[in-house]
């Protein structure tokens, strides 16, 4: 175990902060304008015809997931995460989110692939385009971070997938907000959402 001196506790910390800082700016700078009004109008259309917004990551990601199911929740919109206690029935008329930042996790891929054969639509959270998952989703946005592949050998601050996991929780709170102005939701109607016995 190597001691650090209080000083470099502080720098590093700092320089961390910094790396995740700049990997979100560069995220701000870098996705498709085209997939984020397409998959805006997508959750719209979700909501509108009274249907379900499924989520889906494993690991990390699920918790990433996790937070924008509740986030949906919030704004009135009904949403689950597959694999929790309770999980709806996929239809032809819902819509799945995978988050994976690698587009080929064993359980994300075996998922997005049941939904493609009953019929809903799928998007897909990466940093990786060209994966299978990509391949079969209806639209994918780019997430620049790290994934698991390249954890290892890739270098950062933030260990492992970090930089991945907390650009795709900005992305997916920044829908959030624009879902809030779309829908007219206030602060307080968030409130009234909120959980009361917790």
């Amino acid at each position: 175990m190597k001691l650090l001196k209080e000083e470099e506790i502080i720098s590093r910390f700092e320089k961390t902060l910094i790396e995740i800082e700049e990997k979100i700016n560069l995220n701000s700078k870098s996705y498709d304008s085209d997939i984020i009004i397409k998959i805006m109008k997508e959750i719209l259309k979700i909501y509108n015809s009274n249907a379900m917004i499924f989520i889906y990551g494993a690991g990390r990601s699920g918790f990433i997931g996790r937070c924008f199911a509740q986030r949906l929740m919030h704004l009135g919109i009904k949403s689950c995460f597959i694999s929790d206690a309770v999980t709806y029935r996929y239809t032809e008329n819902d819509l799945l989110f995978i988050i994976s930042g690698s587009g080929e996790t064993t359980s994300s891929l075996a998922i997005a692939c049941k939904a493609k054969e009953i019929g809903g639509k799928i998007i897909l959270f990466t940093g990786n385009l060209d994966s299978n998952i990509a391949r079969i989703s209806d639209l994918t946005l780019k997430i620049e971070g790290k994934s698991k592949e390249k954890a290892i050998f890739q270098k950062t601050l933030a260990p492992y997938t970090s930089l991945f996991d907390i650009s795709t929780l900005a992305i997916l709170d920044s829908m959030g907000g624009i879902l809030m102005e779309q829908l007219g939701v206030s602060e307080e109607y968030i409130e009234n959402h909120h959980a009361s016995i917790e």
